[in-house]
């Protein structure tokens, strides 16, 4: 800023004041060059607005003394009766505008842990560094002549209703996800610390610190801490107690954490599982099966997959319906040699394994499975005839079968029974016997026919239905035993002739 006097000429003691400050503003401004902050602007400017009050005083102080004796008119003093007011508003708002200036929060820490049942927690300490004045500044302030006093409260900096949330980083950055979904400050004092607790909703390694305080807002991104130190790794899985069927396969999501940023790897192994059910671990995305972990430089988060496969059929280890509970680890190479897969461990045993370890549970279920068998599938009847078998449905799955239905479908007008058409129950391995009667209608047609049969029945509240079986019906005509019987005659007839005429031509 550049000052210049142009004129030189007899002043107020008010209009002096102005003038007093004015070369205050410039001296401030050339000291300090084109490097003042906002916040020295601001005290600059309440300086200012002081000055400018206390010369509106005293200019309105001497013309109601002159109005008084009659020297001058009221109208004047009615105008600066009014200068003076809007001295006062000036300088209110440069005070309001000091008292905002640069509040500031900051973030000095935000650690996640987790609980042996899961859930996932945020230590979150923040602090006011809002900025303060210094005893000089302060000091120019209270004491310059015929100003009024600054307000002790500009010295404390102090942030009154304080509102902190979690968000989102992610997608959905605006989504509050921990309990409480908002904490409220009453009041923090410059330089002071509040740590503040919170249950998330989501597991993230980075959201959002969402701060509301004096009608403004300000959101830090973090990147959350783990409380865990060193080797620790912290391990997890939203599935980990399923169910699966005897024959089939059952896949774990796993997902591992840990604190440190090093390059590190860890074995994978599975403890208390019966040699019955085999196991690999896979990469989630190739499928690529994994017997060791490696965490990059940088990287505290990885997911895989832990996939079993059952046996077809139950025994005394693996039982229908008793849950198997095992040992998922992720652990270093000296932490691995201390476990073999050939014994049983005990849950005190395992806690030597640290951190790295994850309980799962395994319910093998039965499997219901019908076939019905014949000795054949196939009649071949005349016209006006019945056809009729023996079929045999037998439980060749790992579950008791029940409500076993049998039924049909024919050409039309044909009749199906079959006897009984309905078995309570068939337990494993077990079979039973049912007699198929198929009944053509009279006039039916010379040709070959389909009959299909169909079962279904339940096994642990589960329908189970099985391939349909396809019994093939020919029909012939009716054979003519009058028409038979004379051709047959004639044929005899005939060959007699021949014989009859070969003798007498012998004899001569």
């Amino acid at each position: 800023m550049v000052c210049k006097v142009s004129t030189i000429r007899l002043l107020t003691i008010g209009q002096l004041a102005v003038v007093i400050g004015t070369l205050l503003l410039c001296f401030f401004n050339t000291t300090s060059g084109q490097q003042q902050t906002d916040g020295q602007q601001k005290l600059l400017e309440v300086r200012r607005r002081q000055i400018e009050l206390q010369a509106a005083r005293k200019q309105l102080e001497k013309s109601e003394k002159l109005a008084a004796q009659g020297l001058l008119p009221q109208t004047d003093v009615d105008r600066d009766r009014t200068t003076l007011q809007n001295a006062q508003l000036s300088y209110q708002q440069a005070v309001l505008a000091l008292f905002d200036m640069q509040p500031r929060i900051s973030v000095r820490s935000a650690i996640k842990t987790q609980t042996p049942d899961g859930r996932k927690f945020v230590k979150l300490v923040i602090t006011n560094l809002t900025p303060t004045f210094d005893d000089a500044q302060f000091k120019l302030l209270n004491n310059f002549e015929g100003a009024d006093p600054i307000p002790e409260q500009l010295r404390t900096r102090s942030i009154n209703d304080v509102f902190v949330s979690l968000k989102d980083s992610g997608a959905n950055g605006s989504a509050t996800i921990s309990l409480p979904y908002e904490v409220h400050i009453p009041e923090m004092k410059y330089g002071e610390e509040k740590t503040l607790n919170y249950q998330l909703l989501r597991d993230v390694d980075t959201l959002v610190v969402s701060l509301a305080y004096r009608n403004q807002s300000q959101d830090i991104v973090v990147q959350l801490e783990h409380a865990a130190g060193g080797n620790e790794i912290q391990t997890s899985s939203s599935q980990f107690s399923q169910e699966a069927d005897l024959g089939s396969q059952a896949t774990y999501n796993i997902s591992l954490e840990r604190p440190s940023v090093d390059v590190r790897s860890f074995q994978l192994k599975v403890l208390n599982l019966p040699r019955q059910i085999s196991y690999s671990f896979i990469d989630l995305q190739s499928q690529a099966r994994l017997s060791q972990l490696n965490f990059p430089a940088g990287v505290t988060r990885q997911s895989l997959g832990l996939r079993l496969s059952l046996p077809d059929s139950a025994d005394d280890q693996v039982q229908v319906d008793k849950p198997l509970e095992f040992w998922a680890l992720a652990v270093d190479d000296a932490t691995a040699a201390k476990f073999s897969q050939e014994r049983i461990y005990s849950d005190s045993e395992l806690a030597g394994a640290g951190s790295g370890r994850l309980k799962l549970v395994l319910i093998p279920r039965g499997v219901g499975k019908i076939e019905v068998q014949a000795a054949s599938l196939f009649s071949e009847i005349e016209a006006g005839q019945n056809a009729e078998t023996k079929i045999t449905i037998r439980n060749t799955g790992t579950r008791r079968l029940d409500n076993i239905k049998l039924s049909a479908e024919a050409p039309l007008n044909w009749r199906v029974q079959l006897e009984p058409n309905i078995i309570p129950s068939l337990e494993i391995n077990s079979e039973a016997t049912d007699t198929l009667r198929i009944i053509p209608p009279p006039d039916v047609a010379v040709g070959d026919y389909e009959v299909r049969i169909k079962t279904e029945s339940f096994a642990d509240n589960r329908r189970i239905q099985s391939e349909d079986k396809v019994y093939r019906v020919s029909v012939k005509a009716k054979t003519n035993v009058f028409g038979t019987s004379a051709l047959v005659g004639g044929l005899l007839l005939l060959v007699v002739g021949i014989v009859v005429f070969g003798v007498r031509l012998t004899r001569r």
